[in-house]
């Protein structure tokens, strides 16, 4: 991992990070303000930058590269989009961190820390504080909402492989039985697939 401060530059990176979605949110002097207690890191492939099992109120804004998340030695996501934010939820609570998240390529991120904020005047502090935790909540909202929509389709296929696998227990017509049979264990199949997915970011 390698540290770059951010102030020799401050005017340039205010630009450029203007184009990431989280922090276009802010006013030029906000977002100085948060460059200022801020850090830019760079990792090299296969450099953890979040461990599981970490305590940590850090969390990080995606500038360039992509990571994986890692839970329990398998891989349940990756991010690679420039603005992605990964372990915010551990860093409101200061809780543990339930996945590791490991750099995949070459690797560039903004570590914020909420509680950094509190060395910044009382109005620049709140207002930051305010537009980083309503982005947040969008992001939540989001995933909560595409999780919601996973289980009410998976629910409807576990309907469905449920109903056939009724229908084949009266079928007395054995290659139709074997079809039938086919078919449920292919709808389990999506199921297990979906189930597999539910609450994750889309991969890219």
């Amino acid at each position: 991992m390698r540290i770059y401060q951010s102030d020799p530059a401050l005017p340039e990176l205010v630009d450029r990070l203007r184009k990431i979605p989280f922090l276009n949110a802010f006013q030029d002097d906000q977002l100085k303000n948060i460059l200022r207690v801020s850090r830019i890191l760079a990792y090299n492939p296969d450099e953890i930058i979040i461990p599981e099992g970490a305590i940590g109120g850090q969390f990080y804004v995606l500038l360039g590269g992509k990571v994986r998340v890692v839970k329990n030695q398998n891989q349940i996501a990756s991010l690679c989009r420039a603005g992605d934010l990964f372990g915010e939820l551990s860093a409101l609570g200061n809780e543990i961190r339930t996945a590791s998240v490991v750099a995949v390529d070459s690797t560039w991120c903004l570590e914020l820390n909420p509680e950094s904020l509190e060395t910044l005047p009382a109005t620049e502090r709140d207002a930051c504080h305010s537009l980083i935790y309503r982005f947040i909540a969008q992001i939540v909202a989001a995933r909560l909402k595409k999780t919601t929509d996973e289980l009410a389709l998976v629910t409807a296929e576990l309907e469905t492989t449920r109903r056939n696998l009724t229908e084949l227990q009266t079928n007395s017509k054995q290659d139709t039985f074997n079809g039938e049979l086919s078919l449920a264990i292919e709808q389990l199949r999506r199921t297990k697939d979906r189930l597999a997915r539910l609450g994750r970011p889309t991969e890219e």
